[in-house]
């Protein structure tokens, strides 16, 4: 998933076809650095379905080294989800 880091930096577009499946990029991202993981996050507030990433949504919002802010958001993300 690496190479494909960089695809979160543009808007989520459903219409894209990818060579990987979004959503694990997004559970990749979640758990690579704070700036991937924000991202992520805009992804799944785009539109991207949250659909099997409950559990490392939560898994970002208890690292209580992460920033207050992002951890939060996943939580707000996580419960639209």
């Amino acid at each position: 998933m690496l190479p494909h880091l960089v695809d979160l930096e543009t808007e989520f577009d459903p219409t894209i076809r990818r060579e990987y499946d979004p959503v694990e990029l997004v559970r990749y991202a979640l758990g690579t650095s704070d700036y991937w993981a924000e991202l992520a996050l805009g992804w799944l507030e785009q539109g991207l379905a949250a659909r099997g990433l409950t559990q490392d949504l939560l898994a970002l919002e208890e690292q209580t080294a992460r920033p207050q802010s992002l951890r939060h958001r996943a939580r707000r993300v996580r419960k639209t989800a």
